[in-house]
């Protein structure tokens, strides 16, 4: 029951959230889907559970991607400075004090479990359904995990279908400000979100097939660790 009550707190705040970022950026438009809505809930209850050291929110989160079969992002990932920018990029190298890798996630979940038996049942109850859920999965959503460095832009060359609703999303560790641009074959943008968090998400509707560049931008003096979505 207390687990319940938990995760209804935690959806409602999210919602909260949700409607009052949707109010201010107009960019938003549309409902985002489930699968992405769903890992987005995940990456929230990651970042909730490594700022309590508790283990329940990490096992929910690792749970629904279990649920949710993701394929790697297959494109060559470019780093640069962005244009905007006069700051010379500085060291990457910090501590790390989220992360979004499932691996990584799952030790994390297993120390902060602190040899409680039933933390460790739901544990393992995860880690057999991860071993399953994701084996020869062609298509549906994408996900990658990377560091984009200080004062740099991370781009990816991404096909959509023409006709059908594409997304993006992107959920930074919190540490500098992320900012989001889509652009057509043609170099024309698309979509942004440019406001002054590490969480990013665009939405439209492509009029032709075809390749599409996402750029992340790293706008603070540090790296951020980050996870990239597209549905």
């Amino acid at each position: 029951m207390r687990n319940l009550k938990f995760i209804l707190v935690l959806m409602l705040t999210s919602l909260s959230v949700s409607v009052h970022a949707q109010e201010a950026k107009d960019e938003l438009k549309g409902e985002v889907s489930a699968p992405l809505s769903s890992l987005k809930l995940a990456n929230d209850l990651i970042r909730y559970g490594y700022a309590q050291q508790s283990a329940l929110p990490l096992i929910q989160a690792l749970e629904i991607m279990a649920e949710t079969p993701t394929q790697e992002f297959g494109s060559e990932k470019d780093t640069s400075i962005p244009a905007t920018s006069s700051t010379p990029a500085t060291s990457s190298t910090k501590e790390e004090k989220v992360s979004f890798d499932f691996a990584k996630v799952l030790a994390d979940a297993k120390e902060f479990a602190d040899g409680d038996e039933h933390l460790l049942a739901l544990i393992k109850n995860v880690e057999t359904e991860k071993d399953g859920a994701n084996r020869g999965a062609v298509g549906g959503p994408r996900r990658g995990v990377t560091t984009v460095y200080a004062n740099r832009t991370d781009s990816y060359r991404i096909n959509f279908v023409a006709g059908y609703l594409a997304e993006v999303a992107v959920s930074g560790d919190g540490d500098t400000d992320l900012d989001l641009y889509v652009y057509d074959g043609n170099g024309n943008l698309i979509a942004s979100d440019t406001d002054y968090t590490d969480d990013c998400y665009v939405s439209w509707v492509p009029r032709w097939t075809g390749r599409f560049t996402i750029k992340v931008v790293n706008r603070g003096p540090i790296a951020n660790r980050y996870v990239i979505l597209t549905n």
